[in-house]
């Protein structure tokens, strides 16, 4: 048992040293890399690509960074946390990470570039090729987008579109905004939510931004659907899109005597008939217009007739206002309101009503002032004589 044990000792220590990893041979250096070492890219465009600094088995130690090879119209830099940089810090077996911006003008001119990035540490460097394939630019190109393009409504809405606006290019651009409306049509543009009206507005490249197109029709406009045509033009593209307003009748009414008086003589106390004329001057018949009067207190106003089932467009409606003034009213002017209403419309007209007192009262107030004069006599006579 003992000579076992000594010859499992011996064994033990005749095997050889592993690193801690477990590799005999572990890698040691500095590297700097990319998993994207090869790219096709456009002309105009703003690429990033990431890139990693690695230390394997050294001290740590301070990293130089730097960019060779980079065409005179380009703009590249090496950024760490969002910002330039110029060099990074790498602890023993870590690793720093980092990005590469390039920034290609549209005039750049296509073909097959090559950048090469230099990491110099204290004790080991790296360098690192990048392979660019330059590609021609995106012709400029803007869409105009919306969201609904039919809204129905009235005259008297206001129709908002939602359109969205694109800037399909690899350049910034500035977007001037303008609608062909037929006369009376107002259009204003507004960004989003917003308040604020625009004529233009800015786009970066490959940037959208929805847009509210208020359209308000004229208030005379007639039913049917009108096409307003919205145009977004920038610089170098343009882009325009059909909005279309499904505009619904709407009836306008209006109230007056036939020869376009309202007003009219009446006895206290009795029914006077006074003629009226109701017009539909609108753009949709008129239906279920009910007909009202606000009069002076104890007087009586009715409507022969009090509904009116339809008036086409541009029609008449005879209507007699039968008009009581109170019995007891005094002889002058007073103001009866008629209102007509229906189809979400209403009308109203004010009517003067001049009243005289009747001829039957005025003789029984002669024959009342009349006696009261022979008693006035009577009585003086009889007493005078005292």
């Amino acid at each position: 048992m003992r000579a076992l044990l000594l010859a499992a000792a011996l064994l033990t220590l005749n095997l050889p040293v592993l690193a801690k990893d477990g590799d005999p041979n572990p890698i040691q250096g500095l590297w700097l890399a990319t998993d994207y070492p090869a790219l096709q890219i456009r002309a105009g465009e703003d690429t990033t690509l990431p890139l990693t600094i690695y230390n394997y088995g050294l001290p740590p130690q301070r990293t130089a960074l730097s960019i060779a090879d980079t065409p005179a119209d380009w703009t590249a830099a090496i950024e760490g946390g969002g910002k330039p940089v110029s060099a990074a810090f790498v602890d023993h077996d870590g690793h720093a990470s980092l990005s590469l911006k390039l920034k290609i003008p549209a005039a750049a001119k296509p073909g097959d570039y090559k950048l090469v990035l230099h990491a110099d540490g204290d004790s080991a460097k790296s360098d690192l090729p990048i392979a660019i394939t330059l590609a021609a630019p995106l012709a400029a190109k803007l869409t105009a987008t919306p969201k609904f393009p039919v809204l129905k409504g009235t005259p008297k809405s206001s129709f908002d579109f939602n359109v969205t606006v694109k800037n399909e290019s690899a350049s910034d651009m500035l977007v001037n905004l303008n609608a062909d409306a037929p006369a009376g049509f107002t259009t204003t543009f507004k960004e989003g939510y917003g308040s604020q009206e625009l004529t233009s507005l800015p786009f970066k490249a490959d940037e959208s931004k929805d847009l509210t197109v208020s359209i308000k029709p004229g208030p005379d406009t007639p039913a049917g659907a009108v096409a307003v045509v919205m145009h977004a033009n920038g610089e170098k593209a343009q882009a325009a899109t059909k909005l279309t307003l499904d505009i619904a009748g709407q009836p306008s009414l209006s109230l007056s005597g036939p020869d376009g008086r309202l007003s009219g003589d009446a006895h206290a106390g009795e029914e006077r008939s006074f003629p009226l004329v109701l017009h539909n001057g609108g753009s949709a018949p008129a239906r279920d217009v009910g007909l009202s009067a606000s009069p002076p207190s104890g007087w009586k106003v009715a409507f022969d007739p009090k509904l009116v089932a339809e008036i086409p467009v541009d029609g008449d409606q005879k209507i007699n206002a039968l008009v009581t003034p109170a019995p007891k009213a005094l002889a002058g002017d007073y103001m009866v309101t008629m209102r007509a209403a229906g189809g979400g419309q209403s009308q109203s007209a004010d009517y003067r009503v001049s009243v005289t007192t009747s001829t039957l009262w005025g003789m029984a107030g002669v024959g009342v002032i009349g006696a009261a004069l022979l008693v006035l006599v009577g009585a003086v006579g009889r007493f005078g004589r005292r």
